[in-house]
């Protein structure tokens, strides 16, 4: 029984032995990967970047006393010319107070012609020894109380025309209204919001560029402009505005004026602006990337490149640790850890290790 045991034991050992040989034997087969080389081709000399079409006047229009919001005078889109009133409030209480301060105005007029010509009265009685120094100086204060409450008055009236003035919206330049934000019959409050109002036929673009790129921009910078929804056709634009703040976002907001105008162009149209950098500024930019060929995990950011290998044809997949600048519409932007000339793997990541044997497919 211990020797049956035995051969059944040495046999185990042998099939273990003879398995684990195999497996020595077996070789991992090569995989073929698609690559790119890093050259002056992947310097950033041209950029896109997505941008919207706006009116070159737009204002968002508010009243500036509160009250219920009477009548809109125009639609959606109907031209106006400048000083036009495109909405009204209710001005009852508004015209009341009027009335009152226009009242008071009259009143304080009738009183210092009455006080007028008490003093000069006086003065003549004054001058000529028949009236006393305190009466003579009476009648001078009264007459001067008099023009304070003159002037008070007009103060008031003017107040009160001004805040009757404000039940109007005008229209400040000549255009159309964008967008209506209230209703007919709502309680308005000063200040709010009330119709968007955009000049008519000028219009410009704005977009928004990252850090790298502002630096680069200057005003009077030539740009092509494409809309997708006007096809075959490349408008030309200037840069004329160039925001040096954020403003707490990570882009920098910049305006473009179109050189050559169309009526096929509207406010709120999207679109897509080309800049080309020269080459001395070529050499200032990041190399760029397919997304496909960035990995990320625990350790950051990494690409793998290619190396020789002692056998021929077939190379060595090593792991590149790089950093990373924005993510544009061509690919990433690569800060640190690639150079020119560099080989890298650009499709199939997940199936790759440092170390890796691979055969390259095709340039691409």
């Amino acid at each position: 029984m211990q020797i049956m045991k035995l051969i059944y034991l040495g046999l185990i050992l042998t099939l273990l032995f003879a398995s684990c040989s195999d497996n020595t034997e077996k070789k991992e087969a090569i995989r073929p990967v698609f690559y790119q080389k890093i050259s002056e081709t992947n310097i950033a000399g041209k950029r896109s970047f997505a941008g919207i079409s706006q009116a070159e006047n737009e204002a968002r229009l508010s009243f500036k006393v509160g009250g219920t919001l009477e009548k809109i005078h125009f639609k959606l889109g109907e031209n106006v010319k400048k000083g036009t009133v495109l909405a009204h409030l209710n001005s009852t209480d508004y015209k009341i107070n009027y009335d009152k301060a226009l009242a008071a105005k009259k009143s304080a007029d009738v009183q210092l012609t009455s006080a007028k010509s008490a003093y000069l009265r006086v003065e003549k009685l004054y001058a000529s020894n028949n009236a006393s120094l305190s009466d003579f100086e009476k009648a001078k204060a009264q007459y001067e109380s008099a023009k304070a409450m003159v002037n008070t008055a007009q103060s008031q009236l003017n107040a009160a025309r001004n805040q009757l003035n404000y039940t109007k919206l005008l229209a400040p330049f000549d255009g159309s209204i964008s967008k209506i934000m209230a209703k007919e019959n709502e309680m308005i409050g000063a200040g709010m919001p009330v119709l968007i109002f955009s000049s008519n036929g000028a219009v410009e673009i704005r977009t928004q560029v990252p850090e790298n790129v502002i630096r680069l921009i200057k005003t009077g910078k030539k740009v092509a402009i494409k809309f997708s929804t006007i096809a075959d056709k490349t408008f030309k634009g200037e840069i004329s505005e160039i925001s040096r703040s954020t403003g707490g976002a990570s882009t920098y907001p910049i305006i473009i004026k179109l050189l050559d105008q169309s009526d096929k162009i509207l406010p709120g149209m999207a679109c897509t602006i080309e800049m080309t950098f020269d080459e001395e500024q070529n050499t200032n930019q990041f190399i760029i990337v397919p997304a496909d060929a960035v990995a990320h995990d625990e350790g950051g950011d990494f690409v793998y490149t290619i190396i020789n290998s002692d056998e021929e044809g077939v190379y060595i997949a090593k792991r590149r640790n790089v950093v990373l600048g924005d993510l544009t519409a061509m690919g990433y932007e690569i800060k640190e850890g690639l150079n020119t000339d560099d080989i890298i793997i650009t499709a199939g990541l997940s199936f790759m290790y440092d170390g890796r044997k691979v055969k390259l497919l095709e340039e691409k």
